[in-house]
């Protein structure tokens, strides 16, 4: 950076160049006007500075009430370093200091302590990564209820001839709609643990936290009544095999055949590894060839996806996607340390709202053997 004695200089060379007869380009001045304008920029920066160092030095300024301004016009999102330092200073009981205190205060509710957003998305990404279910629906972040449009009757489209005109029908449509329920759990931290470094205990929290919450959210999506997102073989009844407690060949096949092409394409099946081991992989094509196959994981050419929230015997198959699961707000973490009071423990209610459901109910269908005791 040059010196205000410099800048002068060159503001001075500059102004001798304007007033000379000198012949000049358009991009010559142009060039020396972006110049000067810089220079203007420049001078005015080091003459405040100036300026306020001269009021320091007189007392008609104070230093800690400058940094005090400056730190009340700037705003600590979620997203910042401050209020990351802040949150897990919080969770381990270190005092905070003036900055952190007002990235805590802006960031906090009655409903507790927001993750920050750092922290947030390492979740989200473990969540995708260790769930079976949750990382095939489609997950969105919309906050407050929701309604999403589903198809209900449609019309097919009118072939007419030249000069005939078209017939207005009217097509209807359904929703599904999405509130805000909450997902709750206590977990308890021992002294020692709170004692950590904010990385470490971050570690925790983030292996924690998506853990519980990805069994939740798996089993919901597949089983959930309501309470929680409400699940696909709550939502869609399936149907029984033609002999009861067994799978055949015929049975898989009209199982494909229940749902139309365009959700065959990005269909998988789902079952517990006690239905695909004990019962998918003992079953041959009329060439006696098994139908499952260990080394692509595929039941004749469609993908298989183990999850043992499934009940024995029973198999979804369809395009997962067609699953809307949407987070109306952030998970939050609030502290008590009354209810381990003996311990010295402090337990954590981790919070979060959220919603999921079935959006296209052609698009996924299911199939169970049943019991054979009860034929």
């Amino acid at each position: 950076m040059k010196s205000l004695k410099e800048i002068l200089v060159r503001k001075t060379e500059i102004r001798s160049l304007f007033e000379s007869n000198k012949e000049m380009t358009d991009d010559e001045i142009d060039t020396l006007e972006t110049e000067l304008r810089e220079l203007e920029k420049a001078q005015k920066s080091i003459e405040k500075r100036q300026e306020i160092a001269k009021g320091i030095s007189t007392g008609a300024i104070i230093a800690k009430e400058i940094a005090k301004s400056q730190n009340e016009e700037r705003t600590y999102g979620r997203d910042s370093a401050e209020y990351r330092s802040a949150f897990f200073k919080t969770l381990a009981g270190v005092q905070l200091n003036d900055v952190e205190k007002r990235a805590m205060t802006t960031n906090s509710s009655s409903a507790g302590v927001a993750v920050p957003t750092v922290t947030m998305n390492k979740i989200y990404e473990k969540i995708e990564n260790d769930s079976v279910v949750y990382g095939l629906v489609t997950v969105s972040h919309l906050s407050g209820n929701v309604s999403i449009p589903l198809e209900g009757t449609t019309n097919a489209v009118e072939r007419k001839g030249e000069g005939e005109d078209g017939t207005i029908q009217d097509d209807t449509l359904a929703e599904l709609k999405l509130s805000a329920k909450k997902y709750i759990k206590l977990v308890r931290l021992t002294c020692e643990l709170e004692n950590t470094a904010i990385d470490a205990l971050e570690d925790y929290i983030v292996n924690k936290l998506s853990k519980k919450l990805v069994q939740a959210f798996d089993t919901d999506i597949i089983s959930g009544t309501g309470s929680g997102a409400t699940g696909i073989l709550t939502t869609i009844t399936p149907t029984s095999t033609a002999v009861a407690g067994e799978w055949d060949y015929d049975d898989i096949c009209d199982l494909f055949a229940d749902i139309p092409a365009k959700a065959r394409k990005n269909a998988t099946l789902m079952m517990s590894t006690n239905t695909l081991y004990k019962q998918i992989k003992t079953i041959k094509d009329s060439n006696k060839h098994p139908i499952f196959d260990p080394a692509s994981n595929k039941v004749l050419g469609r993908d298989v996806t183990e999850c043992d929230d499934v009940p024995d015997g029973t198999i979804i198959f369809g395009d997962f996607s067609e699953y809307m699961f949407n987070w109306s707000k952030d998970a939050q973490i609030t502290k008590s340390e009354e209810s381990a009071f003996a311990s010295g423990d402090t337990v954590y209610r981790i919070l979060a709202l959220a919603d999921g459901g079935l959006a296209d109910l052609g698009a996924i269908t299911a199939k169970e053997a049943g019991d054979a005791e009860a034929e």
